[in-house]
């Protein structure tokens, strides 16, 4: 079984069901437009920072919470562990389950920030370079995803499970659109959520050498892939017994 079969099964099921629909789908986009016209888009200090809150938001809602939601009902379902002694490899199961989420976030994203730059009159400096920060985020909240859902009994459970990585990502952006001096300047880089805010900032804004991206990219991605590795060993594909 292919990842992309699971991609379609996994799209169906995320149709058929409402409360995720919603979840991924509606509330993020709400979200995402609202922002523009929220106290937060007013203090945003460039179009830049306020593409940043609504990236990292349609990401956390539509990818980290949907996910860990999806896993937990996917285990209760006894699919995981259909999927998990299929003939599919781990990695097909993954991409499976998460690229129809990335899809729909990247599909908002383009709409979101295409409204922002109408809205705020101000194009992209280095349009191609938001792929690094979409990318960054999407493999980032995948891999929270399913390390939450380590811990997360039933889709229910998953409104309290996310709460402290919700709490941990949006501290990050926060921390990242705030001016520091010192070692927190570069360690700040490390939390969840600052990476990608420094990242989109420098694509939409400019203003920077190019070579500014290289610390946060590299200290995120050893963020993301330290949460897969402890997602790998913690993650159950079937239900407590």
């Amino acid at each position: 079984m292919t990842a992309f079969t699971l991609a379609v099964a996994e799209t169906r099921l995320i149709l058929r069901n409402r409360t995720v629909l919603v979840t991924a789908a509606i509330l993020p986009l709400l979200l995402g437009l609202s922002l523009s016209q929220s106290p937060i888009g007013a203090a945003s200090e460039s179009a830049g920072s306020l593409a940043a809150v609504q990236l990292a938001m349609l990401l956390m809602f539509g990818l980290f919470m949907t996910i860990t939601m999806t896993l937990a009902a996917r285990r209760q379902q006894l699919y995981l562990k259909r999927l998990r002694t299929s003939p599919a490899s781990t990695a097909s199961i993954v991409a499976g389950l998460a690229s129809p989420l990335a899809l729909i976030v990247l599909a908002q994203a383009a709409i979101v920030l295409a409204f922002t730059a109408v809205e705020s009159g101000t194009a992209p400096a280095h349009p191609a370079l938001l792929v690094l920060p979409f990318a960054n985020g999407a493999v980032t909240m995948v891999a929270f995803g399913f390390l939450t859902a380590s811990f997360t009994k039933s889709p229910e459970a998953a409104q309290i499970t996310v709460l402290p990585g919700m709490v941990l990502f949006m501290a990050g952006v926060f921390f990242a659109l705030v001016p520091a001096d010192g070692a927190f300047t570069l360690w700040r880089k490390a939390i969840p959520g600052a990476a990608l805010t420094e990242l989109t900032a420098i694509a939409w804004d400019g203003g920077q050498d190019l070579t500014a991206i290289a610390a946060p990219l590299a200290l995120s991605t050893a963020v993301a892939l330290l949460a897969a590795i402890a997602a790998a060993k913690l993650f159950r594909w079937q239900p407590r017994s």
